[in-house]
């Protein structure tokens, strides 16, 4: 048999051991018990989908599984365009906020930032801050303390700590 079947042979007899890849991705999620006496937990999570099977991982303390197969069964399932939201009723809601890679001039770290609906979180490097809607003559603006992010006219300011970084 000349040598080149045998690898092809080989390659396709690894095909179904070698395990297919889920799409994966930062996030930024926030956790909401229906018990109304719960704080709210929010933070970065790590999002992971294969075959429409879901797997969040927020911090050391959560795992979150939601099967495809439960869909409109055990949990509800809503997208928007800023992330995805589950529902288990009576239990908890957690929305997953996806991330927007910024381009910054000056910075050697990854920036990125995820809008919530009362604010954004932004990662700068490994440290994250969640900033506040802030009020703004034009645009957009969020601030914590230290912290500025002002989108106006397609481009992004921030102030991180009294370093000013331009984005877009």
């Amino acid at each position: 048999m000349p040598r080149s079947r045998l690898i092809l042979l080989a390659l396709l007899g690894l095909g179904p051991v070698l395990p297919a890849r889920a799409d994966s991705t930062l996030a930024y999620c926030q956790l909401s018990r229906h018990d109304h006496t719960i704080a709210v937990e929010s933070g970065p999570c790590q999002f992971s989908q294969r075959h429409g099977n879901v797997n969040v991982l927020m911090g050391q303390r959560w795992a979150f599984r939601f099967p495809a197969d439960q869909q409109g069964q055990s949990y509800q399932r809503s997208a928007s365009a800023q992330g995805l939201r589950f529902n288990r009723e009576g239990d908890y809601t957690l929305s997953v906020f996806w991330r927007k890679a910024l381009q910054c001039r000056g910075s050697k770290d990854a920036i990125s930032v995820a809008y919530t609906p009362s604010g954004a979180d932004l990662a700068v490097g490994d440290q994250h801050v969640a900033l506040e809607r802030a009020r703004s003559a034009s645009g957009a603006r969020y601030t914590a303390r230290g912290v500025e992010l002002w989108q106006h006219q397609g481009s992004t300011r921030i102030d991180w700590f009294g370093t000013v970084l331009q984005c877009r």
